[in-house]
């Protein structure tokens, strides 16, 4: 009898898998263990760990407790939370505590601190911990009563999905971004809901880590249960002396055959926006949009507070000034790399350019704090989301588009196509 041939997703489910069966298929529910846990201080607002905290952990080495999404606390409720969340890293006896200041956000910093490997899953609350397909493993938001088993026991379940093959080539062409490579796909494929997504293709070898996590990250946004990208030398040269263990990349089985297929040529997408309330087969070239006036910029989220980022804000900003009618903010994911940023000196062109760089944290792109928008206002955002009510009042307007289309309009007034200061492919 042949074997069945298996994709990365379904080879690292079976290798954490606690059944003795030799192979998985699309439907199957698979009980795993986990490589680490991570809890965020948004779940100090959920009784369920207010009101019944675990007892011990599993393995206190293996779990990590990150403040990002509401760092520092903005109102009563979130204090009284968080103070209950440090009383139990105490009580847990958790090392891994990152209070206000020593983390940003929970995906960017694990990257950092090296735990995202490949062939691990890691269990995290946060929608967008499909993050770590960048990183050849997996990761996917659970709710926070799952996540407190997970805290007691070290094991969680997932149902087996069909996997769709998105190849990726050529390189991408200033001045377009991996934001709107993402943005591309997610306007022609549209939603997969319980579905995973594999990437391949010659194009990946010419992405950074930074731009590859942008697009695992979005894909969050299609509904999709896993997305994850191949181990290669780039990965291999980022993980160097920063993994914390020793790991097992994963390659698909040759032959194994998906779902559906996908190709995209990345020289040929050019800097794309998504229009207000959702993403799915809703974006468009930034260039057919037309000029539509903002009243805040927002660059940052675990997806674009990368230092690739912040650089290509810095400079379309550099000797600029933003519109007088618009605000920019400007959140660095990490501590590390708001570092880095000052030290390359964006931080300081950002500023003079009249813009306004926040502490690393979720802050604005979920609407917490850090720039909440009010009625009848327009925002353009290299965040993650922009659902109505995402980022503040139901009423105000999100557009989304990349950092690089985001500084532009912070400059213009109106959503504008960063190829004006850029030049490229597309001007």
């Amino acid at each position: 009898m042949v074997a069945n041939l298996l994709n990365m997703i379904e080879k690292i489910l079976l290798a954490h898998s606690d059944s003795d069966t030799k192979t998985v298929s699309p439907g199957d529910i698979v009980n795993v263990s986990v490589d680490r846990v991570m809890l965020l201080d948004i779940a100090g607002l959920h009784p369920e760990l207010i009101n019944n905290p675990p007892k011990e952990a599993f393995d206190r080495s293996k779990l990590a407790i990150i403040f990002d999404h509401f760092a520092p606390a903005p109102n009563i409720e979130m204090a009284i939370g968080t103070s209950k969340i440090r009383k139990l890293a105490h009580k847990l006896g958790v090392n891994d505590f990152y209070d206000y200041g020593r983390a940003g956000i929970s995906h960017a910093f694990a990257a950092e601190r090296g735990w995202l490997l490949p062939g691990r899953i890691i269990a995290n609350t946060d929608s967008h911990s499909i993050a770590a397909g960048a990183y050849n493993m997996l990761s996917r938001g659970l709710g926070t009563p799952e996540l407190l088993q997970v805290i007691c026991t070290g094991r969680t379940w997932f149902i087996v999905g069909e996997t769709v093959n998105i190849e990726l080539n050529g390189s991408m062409q200033s001045p377009t971004e991996s934001k709107d490579v993402f943005l591309k796909l997610a306007g022609e494929i549209g939603d997969l809901p319980n579905e995973n997504i594999e990437f391949s293709g010659e194009g990946i070898g010419q992405m950074t880590m930074d731009q590859r996590s942008v697009v695992s990250t979005m894909c969050a946004e299609l509904s999709v249960e896993f997305a994850i990208f191949p181990y290669d030398k780039v990965l291999k040269s980022y993980l160097k002396n920063r993994a914390e263990s020793y790991f097992r990349p994963v390659r698909p089985d040759e032959h194994t055959e998906y779902s559906r297929y996908y190709s995209f040529d990345m020289r040929d997408i050019p800097p794309m926006v998504a229009l207000p309330d959702s993403v799915s087969r809703n974006t468009k070239p930034v260039s057919e949009l037309g000029n539509i006036p903002v009243d805040q910029c927002v660059i940052g989220s675990c997806a674009n507070g990368r230092i690739e980022d912040l650089e290509s804000a810095a400079r379309i900003l550099k000797g600029r000034k933003v519109h007088r009618d618009t605000r920019l903010i400007v959140t660095p994911a990490t501590p590390e790399i708001y570092r880095n940023a000052e030290r390359l000196g964006y931080i300081g062109e950002i500023i003079d350019a009249g813009g306004m760089v926040t502490n690393p944290t979720c802050g604005s792109c979920m609407g917490g704090h850090m720039g909440i928008l009010a009625d009848g206002e327009t925002a353009i955002t290299s965040t993650t989301r922009n659902f109505r009510g995402r980022m503040g009042s139901r009423e105000a307007k999100i557009y989304m588009a990349s950092s690089a289309t985001v500084a532009a309009s912070a400059i213009k007034g109106y959503v504008a196509d960063p190829s004006e200061f850029l030049g490229g492919a597309f001007s």
